[in-house]
C-alpha cells in the first residue's frame, strides 16, 4: 500500500526507525513511491535533520542517478541539510550547477538555493557561485530572478 505523505510523515514521527524506510522508497521505480518518499524525507528532516545523517552518501549518489524531477527537487532541499566536507561541498556544487539547464524551473530555483545553502560560511564556494547566481538573477525566468535577487543578498550581505 502506498501511503500518502502525511500518513509517512505520522508513521515515522511515531516509529522513527521507518525513516530508512523512506530513503529506500526515494530509490523505487514506481515514481508515485520515490516521489512521495523524497517529500516526506523533506518535510521531516526539516526538523530533524540528524536522521540524515546515516543516509548521507545514498542521497549524494542518488543526485547522480535519479531522472526524476520531483525525487531531484527534494533532494535539492535535502542535501545542505547534510553535514559535508569541503571536497563533498565542491563536488556537489558542480552537481547543482548542471543542473541549471534542466527544463525543470523548480529543479533550478532548487539547485540555485542548494547552491547558496552549501557554500554557506566558504568565502572561495561563494565567490565560485556569486556569478552563476547572479546571471540567473538577471537572465532566468521569474521565479529565477525573484529567488536569485533573493540569494545575491544572503551572498553579499553575509
Amino acid at each position: 500500500m502506498v501511503l500518502g505523505v502525511k500518513e509517512a510523515i505520522d508513521a515515522v514521527q511515531n516509529n522513527p526507525s521507518l525513516f530508512s524506510t523512506l530513503i529506500k522508497g526515494m530509490h523505487h521505480n514506481n515514481e508515485l513511491i520515490a516521489m512521495r518518499s523524497s517529500d516526506a524525507v523533506e518535510k521531516l528532516t526539516f526538523v530533524h535533520p540528524q536522521w540524515l545523517t546515516p543516509h548521507k552518501r545514498v542521497l549524494i549518489d542518488l543526485l547522480d542517478y535519479s531522472n526524476q524531477q520531483e525525487v531531484l527537487w527534494h533532494l535539492a532541499q535535502i542535501i545542505p541539510r547534510l553535514i559535508l566536507s569541503k571536497n563533498e561541498k565542491h563536488q556537489l556544487i558542480k552537481t547543482f550547477v548542471s543542473y541549471l539547464n534542466n527544463k525543470s524551473r523548480i529543479l533550478v530555483t532548487f539547485s540555485m538555493q542548494a547552491m547558496v545553502d552549501i557554500a554557506d560560511n566558504d568565502d572561495q564556494l561563494k565567490n565560485e557561485i556569486y556569478p552563476i547566481i547572479k546571471d540567473l538573477s538577471e537572465t532566468g525566468s521569474g521565479a529565477m530572478r525573484s529567488r536569485g535577487r533573493r540569494l545575491i543578498n544572503q551572498l553579499e550581505n553575509v
